[in-house]
């Protein structure tokens, strides 16, 4: 059973530190060099210095940015930059973006959920999480005992029960920011008792479903186990067993889910002609040749072609170094994947990035499957013309372009207990980090 719970966030004090805007980041796998010095230097006060804080030449145990983020939270709490919440609230999260043309909304709200080991069915993760990113969160962790942004989950509310009750909230937002990629993200604070109750007993029975902060929740549950076997006997009430949320309706027509491109580089002995000759066996291929002067709208074309088919085929879009020409790779046979990965779900066989990462890369490119979670040969883009930049300036031998895997698809992936390749999904807009911070203890 889920069990969710308001709790009294930790909120900047906006009178002392300046405006939010100056305040949050974006979450912290997604922040380059150059934009976590520029948020450096928006703020003394934005959360960057806590979430993805600069290493110096001279860190060491026990002076390095995990205990410098932990020291100047603390100051922060005692200048009063940073102010709990008066009364224990949910915090009603809103996101209004534009998707191509067309204008949307999400809505959710951020709670405290407690820890669920992943064989209770309760939490469903649905990716591969990496051993890098979880060591770097487990010792910020441990150094601060607070997490500054949330895990995004998706929950079914068919009924829209509780997306009713957050859709009554109508007044000014107590924060409201607009980022970079112009996102409006606004949050209000629910305290209303009757309102509170009627959402957690709606959320008793469901199971979350994670859509992005699968290295968090990873990182929440080994923090627990940590401090449970340091503390010995336990009563599952104390703060540790919590982790911060944000939940949103699975079926909420505001959310999207953007394509992951692939770039693959530093391929020893790569043959084009052969490899074609290799897709050959699986895939039906349309060649569209291009010029400088109708790359681009060839490339639409190659793009736009994909979204079309996506309802009735596995589809994918090639370009190889060194020639002019985009490609149409469309499977022949599912039967193959059954053939290839036989005791995987067929809610797993079905996926793009499945049929891609397993039967092209693995299969035909000779680039096996652990080596793609090291992220030696790959590098994921959200952005099809940032991938063709990697094949003209020479980085990449091979880009693979993505459908976006379906919302469905991360949920049957997740109710069969399996998890998808690397970067399968980007979940958009990103929540931004800094709104709302849960201190531990």
């Amino acid at each position: 059973m889920a069990t969710i719970t308001p709790f009294r966030g930790i909120v900047y004090n906006q009178a002392k530190a300046g405006g939010i805007g100056s305040l949050v980041c974006p979450p912290y796998d997604i922040i380059s060099p150059q934009q976590q010095q520029a948020l450096y230097r928006k703020s003394p006060f934005n959360v960057v210095r806590l979430e993805f804080g600069l290493e110096g030449p001279g860190d060491r145990e026990g002076d390095n940015r995990y205990t410098r983020a932990a020291a100047l939270l603390d100051e922060w709490f005692k200048s009063g930059i940073l102010c709990p919440s008066r009364d224990p609230a949910l915090y009603v999260y809103e996101l209004e973006y534009t998707e191509g043309k067309r204008p949307k909304k999400l809505r959710g709200f951020i709670c405290l959920v407690n820890i669920e080991d992943y064989d209770s069915g309760i939490v469903k993760p649905h990716e591969t999480t990496l051993s890098g990113p979880k060591t770097d969160r487990l010792n910020l962790l441990r150094a601060c005992k607070a997490s500054f942004s949330q895990i995004f989950s998706l929950f079914s509310d068919p009924q829209g029960k509780v997306s009713g009750i957050l859709g009554q909230i109508t007044r000014q937002p107590e924060m409201e920011v607009k980022n970079s990629d112009n996102v409006l993200h606004r949050v209000w604070s629910l305290t209303d008792k009757g309102d509170i109750e009627v959402i957690v007993r709606e959320m008793a029975d469901k199971p979350f479903f994670i859509a992005d902060g699968h290295h968090r929740y990873d990182t929440a549950l080994n923090y627990r186990n940590e401090r449970r076997s340091a503390a010995g006997p336990f009563t599952g009430e104390e703060p540790y067993n919590y982790v911060a949320m944000y939940l949103a309706r699975l079926e909420d027509p505001g959310l999207t889910i953007l394509p992951a491109h692939r770039a693959l580089c530093n391929l020893s002995g790569f043959q084009p002609r052969r490899f074609e000759e290799a897709l050959n066996k699986y895939f039906d291929i349309e060649r569209i040749d291009f010029n400088d002067r109708s790359e681009s709208a060839d490339r639409r074309t190659l793009l736009d072609t994909m979204a079309h088919r996506a309802d009735h085929a596995h589809v994918f879009g090639m370009r190889v170094r060194g020639e002019s020409s985009y490609y149409l790779l469309t499977l022949r046979s599912e039967a193959d994947m059954d053939a290839l990965v036989p005791d995987r779900s067929p809610a797993y066989r079905r996926l793009d990035v499945s049929i891609l990462h397993h039967l092209v890369i693995d299969t035909l490119l000779g680039i096996k499957m652990e080596t793609h979670e090291l992220g030696l040969n790959i590098e994921y883009i959200k952005d099809a013309g940032e991938a063709v930049e990697k094949i003209r300036d020479g980085t990449a031998d091979i880009i693979f372009f993505m459908n976006p895997t379906k919302v469905q698809e991360v949920k049957d992936v997740a109710a069969a207990g399996e998890r998808m390749p690397q970067k399968a999904t980007y979940f958009y807009p990103k929540l931004l980090t800094g709104l709302v911070v849960h201190k531990i203890e």
